[in-house]
């Protein structure tokens, strides 16, 4: 697969404006304005083939490797990715390290470790999560990283339910780009690949990055010009059959023997 630069990833105002993201079902959250709209990326796929300035990567606390996303990262990067985090001692859950991206197309990859989802004090969990996004933005951010993609942490074999890992995440990105570093994110991707996380971004996205009255505006007007060409459309067509047509051929095979 070609690799996928940050200027070829729709922003949120562009999905928008496509309808491929719709208005909030729910109220916005409180402070939820559409200014980072052209700054925050989504995508369906698949992380290693980015071509951006950094990918964020779910890893275990040892970084030497793992399943799902983890390995696949590892797999992509090559023996050099692994070398390089022998040298790293590890790596705390909800903290994070850099390290540089060999065969990825990415220029860096940022390992963070989340937390392994504990229904009983699902606080301590979601601090946790939190600080993983925190941690890989700060350190984004030191290191002169401009475009930068997240997974969906912590959701696959560690057990965070995804919509709940989605808010965590959409809250700290808001958080961190309306504070003091913000400005030098130029763009920060949100990367789903399993139908819940794809559901749970779609439903958390526009409650932190709602749409501008402008684009909600059109998006009703063009949803009722559809509505309506759909319905002359439907009165052209001929009744729906009552039967199943395969048991009408059948029938009729029958008849000719």
């Amino acid at each position: 697969m070609s690799p996928i630069s940050a200027a070829d990833i729709p922003s949120l105002s562009l999905l928008y404006k496509l309808r491929k993201l719709q208005p909030p079902s729910v109220a916005p959250v409180a402070g939820a304005t559409p200014n980072h709209n052209d700054r925050i990326g989504l995508i369906k796929g698949d992380i290693t083939t980015l071509a951006i300035d950094a990918i964020v990567n779910a890893a275990n606390n040892s970084l030497l490797g793992g399943g799902g996303v983890d390995g696949a990262i590892h797999r992509a990067a090559g023996r050099g990715l692994i070398e390089e985090c022998r040298t790293l001692n590890g790596c705390d859950t909800g903290d994070s390290k850099i390290t540089n991206a060999y065969n990825l197309p990415s220029k860096k990859v940022i390992h963070t470790v989340g937390p392994i989802f504990d229904a009983i004090r699902p606080e301590k969990s979601e601090a946790k999560l939190k600080s993983c996004y925190k941690t890989s933005l700060e350190l984004a951010a030191r290191n002169g990283i401009k475009t930068i993609a997240f997974s969906a942490i912590s959701t696959g074999i560690y057990g965070y339910p995804s919509l709940d890992a989605s808010v965590a995440a959409c809250e700290t990105v808001k958080e961190f780009l309306d504070g003091e570093n913000g400005s030098k994110m130029e763009k920060v991707v949100f990367v789903t690949f399993e139908e819940k996380d794809v559901r749970s971004y779609n439903m958390t996205l526009p409650r932190y990055f709602p749409p501008n009255s402008e684009t909600s505006t059109e998006q009703k007007k063009a949803s009722k010009a559809q509505e309506a060409e759909a319905e002359a459309k439907a009165s052209q067509l001929p009744d729906v059959p009552t039967a199943d047509p395969a048991d009408q051929d059948h029938a009729q095979k029958k008849q000719k023997q």
